[in-house]
């Protein structure tokens, strides 16, 4: 039985072509080409009128002239014209802009003169963001955007209506999930019971309040480079006598400073993050806003840290790699964070959602977040390790799980990443001439591209060589047994 048949019938699985919004070629870039044609037409009347009716350049307003030669129809029809072409090219625009759910794929085709069409396999699809800029929220409408494992192989959906953007979300995770269609009860079909289940609205983890967005950017590091620079090194140019050349050669770090602060706020206001049985929804935006699901199984690794100016306010901020996050894409997760501030029992509530093997050992956590030594059964860094890192040796160490890796580190900056066996790809081993002198090494068991680095430090020699032969057959046997990806027919066979 194909993934199609055994799949309860929604509105877009079905293998049918459906439209996109009609406001789509518009949202799309339509309303800046009619921005830049009323510029062009304002600026460039008098040219336009003189050479479309052959007036001579009197000098006079043009609407004038029309009307003193009884031009006013031919213009009228050659306005309504040039609109009907406009609006014949944005219907055209949008009868061929569509896309299609089968069982294996999501398709999406537009394009008039070039045909385009991008294809996305649902088992390759890593995460569902659902946008809503301020134009396409003021008609209803929604961006949908599959994260997809590959280098620029996300496909985009633009637009749908609102409550049909919730719905395709809710059919593409369907179908990745890997569910099958079971019985529903008597009197009541298997869509409507997966339409129940998909509307739950899932359990709060992190809300971001207002006074966390604002703290969190005041006790950053950009924040405190600024104020360096602005009431230290200014006035001591300014002593030396470089005085006004060294106050305008930091305008522009000021003020690409403040920029960043300032999205960085409003990055984080409105920011959520809730439990559903499809994973974990993010939400955040005040005029644009953007909602993103993660579903179980698509973390490749999960980084926690804590910068050294947030810990007496227990703050952490949580970054994920993931197969369809791939270098150069419009919001780069060095700027999106999965979670960019959050409490410690925030954090020790979400890690397990990411990575299930973690459910219910909190302790384990704990130790990791801010543990030294052998708390937690981590192996730490050997003592004549601590000519490498000073300060850090005692946090630095790895545990190994039934199902994945952790590795914390740092002093300064406490660091916390968590490796899934399942997501390895390969594992290294590294030595230095220093390292070499100090009997350590580095294992790197290494995952897909991303913000987070999977590196375990200071491993003492002998132990790092069994590390990497057990790293090895580990994520061999893991990946063979995995079947987190499809987290639905677990549920089922529960």
């Amino acid at each position: 039985m194909t993934a199609q048949a055994s799949m309860a019938r929604t509105r877009y699985v079905d293998g049918a072509w459906h439209r996109l919004h009609p406001a789509t070629p518009v949202l799309r870039g339509g309303i800046w080409l009619l921005a830049v044609l009323l510029y062009l037409g304002g600026n460039l009347r008098e040219r336009l009128v003189s050479l479309v009716f052959g007036l001579p350049d009197v000098g006079g307003d043009p609407v004038d002239e029309i009307g003193r030669h009884d031009l006013v129809l031919p213009a009228a029809l050659i306005v309504l014209g040039v609109i009907v072409l406009a609006v014949g090219a944005f219907w055209l625009s949008w009868r061929n802009s569509e896309f299609r759910i089968d069982g294996d794929d999501v398709t999406v085709r537009y394009g008039v003169l070039l045909r385009r069409t991008r294809t996305a396999k649902l088992d390759r699809i890593q995460g569902v963001r659902i946008s809503r800029p301020l134009l396409a929220r003021l008609v209803g409408a929604a961006r949908i955007e599959l994260d997809v494992a590959g280098q620029n192989a996300n496909v985009r959906l633009e637009y749908l209506a609102n409550g049909a953007a919730e719905a395709l979300r809710s059919d593409v995770l369907a179908l990745a999930s890997g569910q099958r269609q079971v019985a529903a009860p008597e009197g009541e079909d298997t869509a409507t019971t997966e339409a129940a289940v998909l509307a739950e609205p899932g359990t709060p983890v992190i809300t971001v309040t207002l006074g966390r967005a604002i703290g969190s950017v005041l006790l950053s590091e950009t924040l405190v480079g600024l104020v360096v620079v602005v009431a230290v090194v200014v006035p001591v140019l300014a002593a030396l006598g470089a005085g006004p050349a060294a106050a305008v050669s930091f305008v522009p770090i000021v003020i690409g400073s403040v920029t960043v602060l300032g999205r960085r706020v409003g990055r984080n206001l409105r920011f959520s993050v809730v439990a559903t049985p499809d994973g974990v929804r993010v939400s955040s935006g005040v005029i644009s806003t953007s909602t993103e699901a993660v579903p179980p199984g698509r973390v490749h690794a999960l980084h926690v840290e804590q910068p050294l100016l947030w810990r007496p306010t227990g703050w952490w901020r949580v970054a994920v790699n993931r197969a369809g996050h791939a270098a150069g894409r419009r919001n780069a997760d060095s700027e999106r964070s999965l979670a960019p501030v959050a409490t410690t029992e925030e954090v020790l509530a979400l890690i397990p959602l990411l990575v299930p093997d973690l459910a219910g050992q909190r302790d384990l956590l704990v130790a990791g977040l801010a543990g030294r030594g052998g708390r937690g059964d981590f192996t730490s860094a050997p003592r004549r390790a601590r000519w490498l890192r000073p300060l850090a040796w005692r946090r630095t160490g790895f545990r190994l799980t039934d199902a994945s890796v952790l590795a914390r580190s740092g002093f300064l900056r406490r660091e916390l990443v968590v490796v899934p066996d399942a997501r390895m790809q390969s594992v290294s081993l590294r030595q230095g001439p220093l390292q070499r002198l100090l009997r350590v090494a580095t294992v790197h068991p290494h995952v897909v591209s991303g913000p987070v680095r999977t590196t375990l430090r200071l491993v003492d020699v002998d132990r790092a060589q069994r590390l990497f032969v057990e790293l090895e057959e580990i994520g061999v046997g893991a990946r063979r047994t995995d079947v987190s990806h499809r987290w639905r027919d677990l549920r089922t066979e529960r």
